[in-house]
């Protein structure tokens, strides 16, 4: 009955760039590029460490990154530069959707704090193998020159950059029905035992996290056997840690009193549910039946490109009008759609397809922020609370509460206080106020967006989400995010223990050591009503990207406290008792 749980949390929780390697480095198994930042905390640095850890023998065609996986390291300046003369690693694994990039304010903040405490920490954030696939080519000149015709004519129009061009959206690589659990598990120990390898030091400094899909892999990863011989555990995934850590998850998965009374209802689902998601899924995802990478209600590859282009010309020029280049975009059915889900303010506008995100004007802070902030984004799953809409007249999007409880629909659309313009003739311009700008100016004026935010809920700095979309060789999405995952993860949660998953043999692992999880109090897992199985603490206004992107210093100057937690569980954790 457990696998129960994971399966409904697998199925339901979730929101890139490795170029291939330049010839020269074929002949090297680790290559470490220092990577520029703009952060505001210039005392910490981050480079990407790239390890050469082939594919096996047999795989589809694929290019020559793919055989390469990479991590982001953040350390402080004045840190010792081998990690193993720091005080504690805490290795991280990203969520649905997510690239290694969406932890930089997170491990930025909690270096600083340990350092503060006299402790030197690193963060390393992973980066799954189907990041190999991204083409930053458009995007990369994006950000270094602001064109952005450029950048849209080579993603759209099929121009080309420096004699190269785009190969296009339609495609699903073949290599993506290989990257599933398996590989992901295996990559993740690949970084651990290649970067740190005695394994005692690993189980007395390290401690693993993940976000959000990350928990559940996590907790497959703590129970594999790495060795095949179950009788030996020096080498099993929990034994690689000193602690686990998760962040708006669950890490050790069992059905309880507290499950909502349609989860518990799937238990007599799962046989026939096993039977569905081992074999034949594979199959049909080789043969490309099912499409081998996922697109969340028209979130895939060209949406998150689209994205990605709308956070660099916010960080650029935020107050320049989006509108009229966003219009210009020959863009596929796919990304209509989403024009089409967060455009609608009410489920008869959806249905009728008469509201879209492109009808309303904004500047492109505006526009990041109907993308993604908890106040103006319709789904659930990649908010961050980051401001406020302003220079326009709104009104209530009762879209996600008129959804919410639908089978399926549940972690993706929720309630809250969630607004969009009012379409109207001449259409104003939707700007952006940041979200420690929202206090009024002047004696008894009421902050901005009064009524449904206040500047107690708002926890991310706008600026720093924008950076963190697009800054350096990774980014905050993984663009063509494997089928394969969820399918495999909702097989393990379903009793699957065949083929490769004959391996999972550790029960309850995260269990074996301490463990620790930071839910937003807005978060999904809050709002859906899933009980916390885990010790844990929940952040007051925090969403679910929050607990990686909140500010060092909130609006009203104090410290944040998801990178605190980290700081104290890992500190805690990697003490000898």
């Amino acid at each position: 009955m457990r696998q129960l749980r994971t399966f409904g949390a697998v199925l339901a929780v979730g929101a890139l760039a490795l170029a291939a390697p330049a010839p020269t480095l074929a002949a090297l198994d680790r290559v470490e590029t220092a990577i520029p930042s703009a952060a505001p905390q210039d005392d910490v640095v981050s480079s990407l460490v790239k390890l050469r850890a082939p594919l096996p023998e047999g795989v589809p065609e694929h290019p020559a990154a793919c055989d390469w996986i990479q991590f982001q390291r953040f350390r402080h300046r004045t840190g010792p530069a081998d990690p193993t003369s720091a005080d504690a690693v805490s290795v991280l694994m990203p969520g649905n959707l997510e690239g290694a990039t969406a932890f930089d304010p997170l491990a930025r903040n909690a270096i600083r704090e340990a350092a503060r405490r006299g402790k030197s920490l690193e963060v390393w954030a992973t980066d799954r193998r189907a990041n190999c696939l991204e083409d930053p080519t458009g995007l990369d000149l994006l950000e270094a020159t602001g064109d952005l015709d450029a950048a849209t004519d080579y993603y759209w129009r099929g121009a080309a950059i420096n004699g190269q061009r785009f190969a296009g959206w339609r495609r699903d690589p073949k290599i993506l029905a290989e990257l599933g659990v398996e590989q992901t598990v295996r990559d993740f120990h690949t970084v651990l035992t290649r970067e740190l390898p005695d394994q005692a030091w690993r189980e007395q400094h390290v401690t693993c996290g993940g976000h959000s899909l990350a928990g559940g892999l996590l907790e497959i990863f703590a129970g594999w056997d790495f060795d095949g011989d179950p009788a030996s555990t020096a080498d099993a995934g929990y034994r690689q840690c000193a602690g686990f850590i998760g962040f708006e998850t669950l890490l050790d998965i069992g059905l309880t009193s507290n499950d909502p009374p349609k989860v518990r209802a799937l238990a007599p689902l799962l046989p026939a549910a096993r039977q569905l998601l081992g074999a034949p899924t594979v199959r049909a995802l080789r043969a490309g039946t099912i499409s081998r990478h996922e697109a969340l209600l028209g979130i895939g590859p060209e949406t998150m490109a689209l994205m990605e282009a709308v956070a660099i010309m916010a960080a650029r020029d935020p107050n320049a009008e989006a509108t009229d280049w966003l219009r210009s975009i020959p863009v596929s059915s796919a990304v209509r759609g989403y024009y089409r889900v967060t455009g609608s303010p009410t489920l008869g506008d959806y249905l009728a397809g008469n509201r879209r995100l492109t009808d309303l004007r904004f500047t492109y802070a505006g526009l990041l922020g109907q993308m993604f902030d908890d106040n103006a984004s319709a789904l659930s799953v990649i908010r961050a609370s980051f401001g406020y809409p302003v220079g326009a007249p709104l009104i209530r999007n009762r879209l996600p509460e008129q959804v919410f409880g639908l089978p399926g629909l549940d972690l993706l659309f929720q309630r809250g206080r969630v607004v969009i313009p009012r379409r109207t003739r001449p259409q104003p311009l939707s700007g952006w106020a940041n979200y420690d700008a929202l206090q009024g100016s002047g004696p008894g004026a009421a902050p901005i967006g009064a009524g449904v935010t206040s500047p107690a809920s708002e926890v991310t700095d706008a600026r720093e989400f924008a950076r963190i979309m697009f800054e350096g060789p990774t980014n905050l999405v993984e663009s063509w995010f494997p089928t394969r995952i969820v399918t495999d993860l909702a097989a393990v949660a379903t009793g699957d223990r065949s083929g490769a998953f004959k391996a999972i043999v550790h029960p309850h692992p995260t269990r074996r050591k301490p463990r620790f999880v930071v839910l937003g109090g807005d978060g999904v897992l809050r709002k859906s009503g899933i009980g916390a199985l885990d010790p844990h603490i929940v952040l007051p206004g925090y969403e679910h990207l929050d607990v990686l992107t909140a500010a060092e210093r909130q609006h009203d100057g104090q410290p944040e406290r998801s990178s605190q937690t980290l700081v104290d569980f890992t500190l805690q954790a990697t003490t000898p008792r």
